[in-house]
């Protein structure tokens, strides 16, 4: 992988396209998908391209937990972080939420900052090096 990528799925359009720019303005490679099956379908066409996958938890049709199931079937390193605006104390007795093997949960609403230093956490771990922006 010659770049850092992450992928963003939230259905609010709005919300997909902040988080994309937001991330694509301090250097990580970025595209977003507001519906969840559409957004699997590219990681399936596209695996191994994404250093880390950004997923709102309630969506239409496929759950962000749901979506994390299925991407984990693909790739069990690649990072997963879900975002909500609900209870995360609930998840954690959750069986889908323990088979997503979700690496960080992100509250709603989302400090923008705060986003960046959680993507560059999670990628920084997984290469092992620091990410400047």
């Amino acid at each position: 992988m010659s770049s850092i990528s992450v992928l963003v799925v939230d259905d609010e359009i709005e919300l997909a396209n902040l988080f994309r720019t937001c991330l694509q303005k301090v250097g990580f490679e970025t595209i977003s998908f507001t519906d969840p099956r559409t957004a699997l379908e590219y990681i399936k066409d596209n695996f191994n391209t994404f250093s880390l996958i950004l997923t709102d938890l309630r969506m239409p049709h496929m759950s962000g937990l749901d979506l994390a199931v299925e991407i984990r079937k693909l790739d069990e390193k690649i990072k997963i972080v879900l975002i909500t605006a609900f209870m995360t104390e609930d998840l954690i007795d959750d069986f889908k939420f323990k088979n997503a093997k979700i690496d960080r949960v992100v509250q709603k609403p989302v400090k923008l900052a705060e986003l960046r230093n959680s993507v560059a956490q999670d990628i920084e771990a997984d290469i092992g090096c620091l990410i400047l922006y």
